[in-house]
């Protein structure tokens, strides 16, 4: 049968069987109707598909092509009935198995022409509605573009009229049926559907100019095909190489702000459309779209509406929560992640000049935006852990964008103050949270249920207890808040607020030691005894026993004098914190080979010490207690560290401008040869010289470096290879010891609420020299006969506020309060207050009780007497023996 009907094609046309579709129902044979004859054909078709007949089967479309529709490469229909035929066809079988044996170079020609047919027949194909008629194309289109490697094919052989023909036609089609898209019909194409439709849009579509429209329907295929691949990952290297997300960004330029957004649901949206499904990108997509093309420069004028004259509250309502994954979410999202990619190894001064996508004042108009919104997004849905995906990583893309923001305006000013980045809402809710933070190092009880609620006659509680129950919840919800606000974006709490609440969490531990922290206990009774000669040794050995309970406990410590006598006094805090201070004056001593200085005076940990100096790694972790001991029992010490150093104890990759804080000449250097215009000439290699016991050596940045040339192309991974060895690599074994030894004492999470800025603070005080005079008379209580107007005390004050170089106000205070610098929070923090008390005497020099922050002062005739006696005493540095 199929024999006759494929001679009968090759007949004159009242032969030709085929031919029989183009007549009038009058005009055909007797007992012969069209519906018949299609009925015949379309079984003809099954039965040759179902066998896997696809030669026979391709024979007889072909047959039916030239019966049917006039020669190509146009393949017109020569009438109405042509294209419902093949539509028919189509619809109830599966013609489209016969393509992927013709992808290939020898049978893409045939492709093409069997393309068209059925192009042709999904454009006669015709419903009860328009709507109807144009779902059924797309269904067909998406199957008849599952064959793989379809377009590659006809792409190739494009010069060809027939080829360029049937790709112009795929991308008609596509364009009409874009508007009826479901998620209910992916089902019925493939993975291969992506592939297809993203190379004709690449390679046919964007080289011919196409417009608006057209793009917008080819994306949102794209969009709706990407939902095909599931775990499939392979279809989607098609839409990430960077060549395809160049030409694209390319093609569209600044293009309509629907455009735009259909490249932003393309990569960022959820792949079946909904705020459940996963949503992050691919890293190579971040960075093609950060430094290939201008989106970011783009997007940002599409919320300039988001941003001016609205409230926190407005904006997030416009974004639509929960779900958060409408327009302005989906392009608010990709902005921050796209310019956050760009932030990072942009130079500081690049940021602040032309290889910026955003001028300064648009800097400064979105600074205030994003904190406020991103405020309000973290108070208002504090538990991540209910957030829906498209919800968190918005939020997630917020708050980066934010702390990147924030930490290249602590390296040179972006907004006018600090006090710019504070919310003040901020204090409002640490007001209404409770007095003790769950830092997250500890578990929340659960209450036992053994009271319960009482109720009343109608079943409803009592007022009080309802208002109790309201405030609890309400003080819960506000602790919720400020973890949230304090793991995500701290620096809109003021510093002293941050502090006070990790004051707040250390004094709640304590008290849970109370049996072995008080006055009584077993820890306040055991003393260490120090040897002033060997503060080091004994030191080391007074720690080395001690386990994180311990360590938490009271130290008291027994200073042992050079002669071998025991020094008189009693340490109630003072002596232990004298014996810190010294301590660390030793050690931090770049001298004693641990630590090194910059230009500054800021100190990190030398690189060579591992290998120069005796159990260096145990030095480190005993320095870390010591360091985390002193911040636990909430006084300060002197030595100041680099930010560098404190970034890695923070957890924090240092960035390639952080290298100026530790090496000012060789930051120069590196900004000098990003400039120059010759790379080549100057003989680098991806190598650098590092000093081993003493004996120079290059160190490879890459496998095989030393042999590797820095050119041009590239020389920005060189640069940031020899900032991250510079700045992270170089001495992490010496911080990560360091930092082992900090938290068997507090928690590093506990600190995390703090930038490196504000540990050195915590750790060491104020940089600048002296303290505020003003503030400790404020602070002071007088007692032995001593008041505000004995002459004595006008002295004192004015030796202090006008005589005194920083450095003999620092003796002063270590004299009086065994530390240099004065309390983190000011002198009305001090614990117990300063106090000055009266010695009825006119010669003795004065002497102290640091464990009560107090000042025994004679009772001077004149105030060079005064000056005088208390220079020597602070000067002497003698302890309780001076008399």
């Amino acid at each position: 049968m199929l024999e006759l009907v494929l001679f009968s094609g090759t007949a004159a046309d009242n032969c030709n069987f085929l031919r029989i579709f183009l007549m009038d129902e009058s005009s055909m044979p007797k007992d012969a109707t069209r519906t018949g004859c299609l009925s015949l054909l379309e079984n003809f078709f099954s039965a040759l598909l179902t066998s896997s007949r696809d030669a026979d089967a391709l024979k007889l479309l072909k047959s039916l092509q030239q019966a049917l529709f006039s020669p190509g490469p146009d393949y017109k229909p020569l009438d109405a009935m042509s294209g419902a035929v093949v539509a028919r066809l189509l619809r109830r079988t599966n013609l489209f198995q016969v393509l992927p044996a013709l992808c290939h170079p020898g049978g893409i020609l045939q492709a093409a022409d069997v393309v068209l047919l059925m192009t042709s027949g999904l454009e006669a194909i015709s419903c009860d509605t328009v709507e109807a008629s144009l779902r059924s194309r797309q269904e067909l289109l998406a199957m008849l573009l599952s064959a793989s490697n379809l377009v590659e094919s006809l792409c190739e052989a494009g010069s060809h009229p027939t080829a360029a023909q049937c790709l112009a036609r795929l991308c008609c089609l596509l364009v009409h049926t874009a508007g009826v898209l479901s998620p209910t019909d992916q089902e019925r194409s493939s993975p291969a559907t992506l592939v297809n439709i993203a190379t004709l849009l690449e390679r046919f579509a964007l080289r011919r100019e196409a417009d608006p429209a057209e793009l917008l329907a080819l994306l949102s295929w794209l969009s709706w095909s990407k939902a095909l691949c599931g775990d499939d990952t392979q279809p989607l290297l098609r839409l990430h190489r960077a060549s395809f997300v160049r030409t694209l960004l390319a093609a569209i330029g600044r293009a309509r702000d629907d455009v735009l957004l259909a490249v932003c649901r393309l990569y960022f949206a959820p792949s079946n459309g909904s705020a459940e499904a996963e949503v992050d990108p691919p890293l190579e997509v971040l960075q093609t779209l950060a430094f290939a093309t201008p989106l970011a420069e783009w997007l940002y004028p599409t919320f300039g509406g988001l941003m001016r004259n609205r409230s926190s509250e407005a904006i997030f309502e416009a974004l639509q929560p929960p779900q958060l994954a409408n327009a302005e979410a989906i392009r608010l999202r990709v902005f921050c992640c796209v310019y956050a990619v760009q932030l990072q190894p942009m130079y500081d001064y690049e940021f602040f000049g032309d290889a910026n996508p955003l001028r300064p004042e648009e800097v400064r108009e979105l600074l205030p935006f994003l904190n406020r919104l991103a405020y309000h997004f973290v108070t208002s849905m504090p538990d991540q852990a209910t957030l829906l995906p498209a919800a968190k990583a918005l939020r997630t893309s917020l708050t980066s964008l934010i702390n990147l923001l924030y930490q290249r305006h602590q390296r040179r000013a972006i907004l006018d103050n600090d006090a710019a980045w504070i919310i003040p809402q901020s204090r409002a809710l640490l007001r209404r949270a409770p007095l003790v933070l769950n830092l997250g190092t500890t578990e929340e009880a659960v209450p036992e249920d053994d009271d319960p609620m009482e109720v009343d006659e109608d079943g409803r509680a009592p007022e009080a207890q309802r208002a109790a129950a309201s405030a609890t919840s309400s003080q819960a919800s506000a602790e919720k808040a400020l973890q949230a606000v304090l793991s995500e974006m701290p620096h809109v709490l003021p510093f002293e607020d941050r502090v006070s609440i990790l004051h707040n969490a250390i004094l709640a531990d304590q008290e849970q030691r109370r049996a072995f922290r008080g006055p009584w206990g077993l820890s306040a009774l055991d003393k260490r005894q120090i040897r002033r000669n060997f503060l080091v040794e004994d030191g080391i050995a007074a720690f080395e026993g001690l386990d994180e309970n311990a360590l938490r406990d009271t130290f008291r410590v027994e200073f042992i004098a050079p002669d071998g006598s025991v020094e008189s006094g009693v340490d109630g805090g003072g002596l232990f914190k004298e014996f810190m201070i010294h301590i660390c004056r030793e050690m931090f001593d770049p001298e004693f080979g641990l630590f090194t200085a910059t230009s500054d005076h800021a100190l990190y940990p030398s690189p060579s010490s591992l290998t120069q100096v005796s159990h260096a790694a145990d030095l480190y972790i005993f320095l870390g207690k010591v360091v985390g001991k002193a911040i636990y029992e909430m006084f300060l010490l002197e030595p100041q560290f680099s930010r560098v150093f404190l970034n890695r104890l923070l957890g924090r990759i240092n960035e390639v401008d952080d290298i100026a804080s530790l090496d000012r000449e060789l930051h120069r250097n590196m900004l000098q040869i990003k400039e120059c215009s010759d790379v080549e000439a100057l003989g680098i290699t991806f190598s650098i010289s590092v000093t081993e016991k003493g004996v120079n050596k290059d160190l490879d940045l890459i496998p095989n470096g030393s042999n590797t040339p820095v050119t041009r192309e590239n020389l920005t991974r060189y640069l940031h290879l020899m900032a991250n060895y510079r700045t992270n690599i170089q001495f992490q074994r010496q911080t990560s010891a360091f930092l082992s030894g900090l938290q068997k004492v507090i928690p590093v999470t506990w600190l995390k609420m703090f930038d490196p800025y504000e540990l050195n603070t915590l750790i060491s005080g104020s940089t600048a020299g002296g303290f505020d005079v003003r503030d400790l008379r404020e602070n002071t209580v007088l007692s032995g006969g001593y008041q505000d107007d004995s002459p004595c005390i006008q002295w004192l004050w004015q030796l202090l506020q006008e005589d005194l170089e920083p450095e003999d106000l620092g003796r002063f205070l270590m004299f009086t309060t065994s530390c240099s610098r004065a309390p983190l929070l000011g002198f009305k923090n001090l614990n117990p207050k300063f106090c000055v008390h009266r010695v009825p005497d006119h010669d003795r020099l004065p002497t102290s009780a640091t464990c009560a922050n107090l000042l025994k002062l004679p009772d001077y005739v004149n105030y060079h007497t005064l000056k005088a006696k208390v220079l020597q005493a602070i000067r002497a540095e003698a302890g309780f023996d001076l008399s």
